[in-house]
């Protein structure tokens, strides 16, 4: 089975694209405890319970989970010792967000692919794209903040998919890059003949079976107007988060700069410039201190 290509995108096989995927952690295939941990996560109706015995079969995240919980970014009176501890103290979203952030560095390539792709920096970038889409969802949907961040978390990592399905494909990328920055990352994939980043990682979600509203982001946050109805607003906030990272300098070399926000976007949420200044300025200081507590 294939999915269809997007103008000059190549159909690519779902079980190719799957294999690539798997060698990436977390990444891994749908029956995996990663992806498991990863469906809830995303699930705002996951019980504590669940989440803390999933975590405790990983001592490495579960620690560092606790030293997250445990920094000054959070500001705790006691020491936390366990997940249910953490929950107690900080919340469920907030140890969610902690669990998701802390398991990006399962995502570190180390060959020579990921290197001229500065994989790094593509998570500093979804670490400031859920830092600035947390604080939009404060300004226009309270009470998405949860899912905003864990959908700013995400939404680029189809780019580490990318990277495995069509090295050579993702290095004409970066070739065109060094000589033209004027194109976005879809209208280069389509120009280049690379399957896009968005499809990409929509179809790792749905064999893990995320629900519907991180799959509609993963593949329309650069054209929020396009997702389901039901799933636009949050769609909205992960793409203006992104632009905001981009414009903060959280970039990477398949995204060097940033261009307006996605179209329609800011109708969707009720914002205006002042909205986005009041972000932007918060934004760094906000990375900064997540990627302290973060790193130690």
């Amino acid at each position: 089975m294939s999915f269809s290509g997007t103008g000059n995108r190549p159909a690519v096989e779902r079980q190719q694209l799957l294999r690539a995927a798997r060698v990436l952690g977390p990444m891994a295939g749908p029956g995996t405890m990663a992806a498991q941990l990863m469906r809830l996560l995303c699930d705002p109706h996951a019980k504590v319970s669940e989440i803390a015995a999933v975590l405790t079969t990983e001592p490495g995240l579960c620690a560092r989970v606790l030293r997250v919980a445990n920094s000054s970014f959070y500001g705790v009176t006691r020491e936390v010792t366990t997940i249910d501890g953490a929950v107690l103290l900080l919340g469920l979203d907030v140890v969610r967000g902690i669990a998701a952030a802390a398991s990006l560095d399962r995502l570190l390539l180390t060959d020579a692919d990921a290197t001229a792709a500065d994989v790094p920096a593509v998570i500093r970038h979804a670490l400031a794209s859920a830092a600035a889409a947390q604080l939009l969802a404060g300004l226009a949907r309270p009470g998405l903040e949860p899912e905003a961040f864990l959908g700013g978390l995400l939404h680029n990592l189809g780019v580490l998919v990318q990277l495995r399905l069509d090295p050579a494909g993702v290095r004409r990328m970066l070739e065109h890059r060094a000589g033209d920055r004027g194109h976005g990352i879809r209208a280069l994939e389509a120009q280049l003949g690379v399957p896009g980043h968005e499809e990409c990682l929509a179809l790792v979600f749905e064999e893990w079976q995320l629900p519907a509203s991180v799959i509609a982001l993963a593949r329309h946050h650069h054209e929020p107007a396009e997702a389901p109805e039901e799933h636009r607003v949050l769609t909205a906030l992960v793409g203006v988060g992104a632009t905001l990272a981009l414009r903060a300098g959280a970039t990477y070399p398949l995204e060097p700069e940033a261009g307006a926000c996605p179209a329609g976007a800011l109708e969707l949420l009720g914002l205006g410039p002042e909205s986005l200044d009041e972000v932007q300025r918060a934004l760094p200081a906000w990375v900064a201190a997540l990627r302290s507590a973060l790193h130690g």
